[in-house]
């Protein structure tokens, strides 16, 4: 399989992984051929790309650190939390530290595989997927950090609540596709307070998970709010979710900008290093992210397409490439792989959205 911009998809093509909505329900399922309705109704829910299958990518398979069936269930239980919040009820902690507990166990199973699936989102299902990414990612960084179990579940479960406070917030001003005006920037950063102010209330929510709420927008340098802390003044639990929280949106669609390639994203975290975010940290959050992830179309400095096949961990920058079509763009009918690592002089020069 291999990704493809919602753009590029023309009828005929082959959905290689199922779509999802936020409550669980099948949009569209893996091995349908897509006609021209399917494609204009991805275009109505908005989904910015799919996973399609062809002759020469469709045994390629794109790990997930997690099952499908974990992933569409931790979806569906943030909706379902914050659909009851948003109706003036308490955050439902039991299902909370279910998910929780269930990520953390499917990730200390997978400790090792890098992250390569890039969940398929519909712009409505944002904050949802969002919420999920962000906890999946810092649990990860735990694990990397050497975390106990118990850490990872308190640490999970602050990460999965962690934007709760954006329900308090005017939606047409968090959706907005324009810049947002200084007290519509303002009113923005309250979400971090309310976010605590929400998760503090639930005597079953540990207050360490009530801090992600109110520091994921602490910068290690004191250039974030809503105290404008600085270094250890920050929980560590807040920092973890600081990076997830950037690099996750950083990496999606949303109202007011197309998602960046992966390689692109870290560029930008890790250009924060020391400023922004703990070396540490970073480090152990980057060591898990696959830089060119499985299913990628990319070009090499040889004008040479190809899709990303294998990645190894330490050498994450020169992956495995089955070539499609040569430096003049004619598609190829026969399979070759180029171990990139083996390679020296090639590398890969861009990520093509094809």
């Amino acid at each position: 399989m291999r990704r493809i911009l919602l753009d590029n998809i023309v009828p005929g093509m082959k959905i290689a992984r199922p779509l999802f909505s936020a409550d669980g329900k099948i949009l569209l399922n893996a091995g349908m051929e897509l006609t021209e309705r399917y494609v204009d109704r991805l275009k109505e829910i908005d989904v910015s790309y799919i996973y399609i299958e062809d002759e020469l990518t469709a045994d390629i398979e794109v790990p997930d650190v997690v099952s499908e069936k974990a992933r569409m269930e931790a979806v569906s239980t943030a909706k379902n939390i914050m659909d009851k919040v948003k109706l003036g009820k308490m955050v439902d902690a039991s299902q909370a530290k279910k998910t929780a507990n269930n990520l953390v166990d499917e990730l200390c199973r997978n400790h090792g595989v890098l992250v390569n699936f890039m969940d398929m989102r519909t712009k409505s299902d944002y904050l949802f997927n969002h919420s999920v990414n962000v906890c999946i990612l810092s649990v990860m960084t735990g694990i990397s950090l050497g975390y106990d179990e118990l850490r990872l579940r308190d640490l999970g479960v602050g990460a999965l609540l962690h934007d709760i406070g954006k329900l308090e917030l005017d939606q047409d001003v968090l959706n907005k596709k324009d810049r947002l005006s200084t007290t519509e920037i303002e009113d923005m950063r309250k979400h971090s307070q309310f976010g605590f102010d929400i998760l503090r209330k639930n005597p079953e929510i540990n207050l360490v998970s009530a801090h992600c709420a109110l520091q994921h927008h602490e910068r290690y340098d004191g250039s974030g709010y809503p105290r404008a802390l600085t270094g250890e003044e920050i929980h560590e639990f807040a920092q973890i979710v600081a990076v997830a929280d950037v690099y996750d949106a950083l990496t999606a669609d949303v109202a007011y900008r197309a998602a960046l390639p992966v390689y692109e994203a870290l560029a930008i975290i890790n250009n924060a290093e020391g400023r922004y975010f703990r070396s540490e940290i970073l480090n152990n959050f980057t060591s898990n992210i696959a830089v060119y992830p499985i299913g990628t179309v990319v070009r090499l400095n040889s004008n040479e397409i190809g899709v990303v096949v294998d990645i190894s961990k330490e050498v994450k920058h020169k992956p495995v490439v089955r070539m499609i079509a040569d430096a003049n763009k004619q598609r190829l009918e026969r399979m070759i792989e180029i171990d990139l690592s083996k390679q020296p002089q090639l590398y890969i020069a861009d990520v093509v959205e094809r």
